[in-house]
């Protein structure tokens, strides 16, 4: 009886594609002939930091400090000098979006010490001793970030806002103390605080 599809095998199951036996031979010597080693170009830094960033948005915050840290002993183990800052940037960013401050500290006094040149490590760690209500510790690290670079605006910005904090609670000490008329300036002050950024 004829078949109703005549390219079919006797044994073939309809929808089945027929083997290919000429590319099972080319497959195995090119298994034979391909490199024992990884030949895969490594990410470069601006790869990596895409790529932690894209974990970093997408909220998948434990993976992406997982990859941070990775990166950070491959780098310790390499024999070339030099450090990838971004990447310790990008760890105690980590370490504060997840609440772990402590560590995210550490990090900046960290990179205050490794990179005396910076003055970001210092702007952000005055933004977690904000956060503490550690407003003279605050001050202190904005005065050194605007030190090494005066023209560091967020830093400069960020100062000013930690000195009104600082002028508020002292008239409000003040005040408390029975300083009289001190109301006013004590209303002036929250409001440029609670005013909005333009």
């Amino acid at each position: 009886m004829p078949s109703a599809f005549p390219d079919a095998a006797p044994n073939q199951v309809l929808g089945d594609q027929p083997r290919e036996l000429g590319w099972d031979g080319l497959a195995k010597v090119l298994d034979a002939i391909s490199p024992s080693v990884d030949t895969r170009v490594p990410l470069t830094p601006a790869e990596v930091a895409t790529r932690i960033e894209g974990l970093i948005r997408t909220e998948r915050l434990p993976e992406a400090l997982a990859e941070v840290e990775k990166r950070l002993v491959a780098e310790a183990s390499r024999s070339t000098p030099g450090t990838d800052v971004q990447l310790m940037f990008m760890q105690a960013r980590l370490f504060t979006e997840m609440n772990r401050l402590n560590e995210a500290e550490t990090t900046y006094q960290r990179m205050t010490m490794r990179f005396p040149e910076l003055p970001e490590p210092w702007n952000n760690l005055a933004a977690l001793y904000v956060r503490r209500d550690e407003l003279d510790q605050a001050r202190r690290a904005l005065e050194q970030a605007v030190m090494i670079n005066p023209k560091y605006a967020v830093a400069q910005a960020n100062l000013g806002d930690v000195q009104l904090s600082l002028a508020l609670r002292a008239y409000q000490r003040a005040a408390a103390a029975g300083v009289p008329g001190l109301t006013p300036r004590i209303r002036s002050v929250k409001n440029l605080i609670e005013a909005p950024a333009k």
